[in-house]
Order: structure tokens, then sequence, then C-alpha cells
């Protein structure tokens, strides 16, 4: 046989993550679970990290996802801000008649 018992426990050894990414997987887990409104942000982040390996490129990746939905907000805020001075502005008119 080309691999013994030992180099496919090494192999499986291999495979797992280290109890740090566990435990940070699990929390992960449970957000999503507290707050399945995000599972898709993560689907979308799974997807595209899933291309690499590259650390470097990963990165890269989620400061870009991150800058994309930061101007998204950014958009949000900017539309909540018109809507609120337009309702001020409705509110003094009707309170001077």
């Amino acid at each position: 046989m080309i691999f013994d018992k030992e180099h496919l426990d090494r192999i499986e050894n291999q495979r797992r993550e280290s109890p740090e990414i566990e435990q940070l997987i699990a929390q992960r887990d449970k957000l999503l679970r507290e707050h399945p409104q995000l599972r898709d942000l993560q689907e979308e982040v799974d997807t595209l990290l899933s291309t690499t390996i590259d650390p470097v490129v990963r990165l890269e990746i989620l400061f870009m996802l991150l800058a994309d939905k930061l101007m998204e907000m950014r958009s949000v805020f900017t539309e909540l801000m018109k809507l609120a001075r337009t309702s001020m502005k409705d509110n003094k008119r009707h309170c001077v008649k």
C-alpha cells in the first residue's frame, strides 16, 4: 500500500483546523444563528475567498468587500439625511401655519 495508517493519520490531522480556528468558526456559526440576515453576506465572503488560498489575496478580497459594503452604507446614510432634512422642512411649514 502506498499510504500506511500513520501517513493517512498525518494527512487527516493536517486537514483539521487549529483549536483557535475551530473556536472562531464556532463563534461565526453562533453569530449566523443569532442573525440569520447575515447568511447571504457570509456566503458571498465564502464564495469570494474560495478562489484563492494566498493570504495576501484573501485580505485584498476582504478589504474590497468591506469597502464596497461601506460605500453602500454611506449611500443609504446620505439618502436618510436627505429624507430627514425634507421631513424637518415639512414640519416647520406645518408649525408656522
